[in-house]
């Protein structure tokens, strides 16, 4: 976390790796993030230009970790994370959801990692690099499988079509996370 001169707080995500897949992530998250204006997504205040030798995004600051932190990481505790602040949590999550679908937006990387949480629970979905602009009502979007095991589509992964279906079965994902407080991928069991 950073303050700016004007007292905002934000966070900055830096580019480690100039290789051309990051640098293009980097690109979508900007040009997707600049797009949208919705209470549960995060906002984007800036980034560097094309001839900075760093390249960084600069967001909203968001206090309160991820839902996964919450559900089965450092901060998981059941007395926060009761079920009516469950509920809301899949309540706003879904409503991000609609509105990037309304905005024929895909975020092919829907995950309890990539939902962050305010002072209040409050949502704000983050992490738009691999997200995807589906215009002109296109049935869908022919692209190889992008997103996080346990998370993307069996579908889109074995017919290479992204729908937003694809971020319904990852929301589906999310919501047995929710409730379970599971993650997603046992990574000790799958090796």
């Amino acid at each position: 976390m950073k303050i700016l001169k004007d007292d905002r707080e934000v966070a900055v995500k830096k580019l480690h790796e100039h290789n051309y897949n990051r640098v293009q992530q980097f690109r979508n998250e900007i040009e997707i993030l600049t797009k949208l204006r919705h209470p549960n997504h995060v906002v984007l205040y800036g980034c560097t230009s094309r001839q900075s030798h760093e390249l960084l995004l600069v967001y909203e600051y968001v206090p309160n970790g991820t839902v996964a932190d919450h559900l089965h990481g450092e901060q998981a505790n059941p007395n926060l994370l009761t079920w009516p602040t469950r509920m809301n949590i899949a309540i706003e999550t879904t409503s991000a959801l609609v509105y990037l679908h309304a905005s024929e937006i895909i975020h092919r990387d829907v995950k309890t990692t990539n939902i962050l949480l305010d002072h209040n629970f409050g949502v704000k979905v983050a992490d738009f690099g691999l997200s995807r602009l589906i215009t002109n009502n296109v049935a869908h979007l022919s692209t190889a499988p992008q997103g996080t095991p346990g998370y993307v589509d069996p579908q889109y992964h074995q017919r290479y079509q992204l729908t937003d279906k694809s971020d319904v079965y990852s929301f589906g994902v999310v919501l047995i996370e929710l409730i379970s407080s599971m993650v997603a991928v046992d990574w000790w069991l799958s090796t």
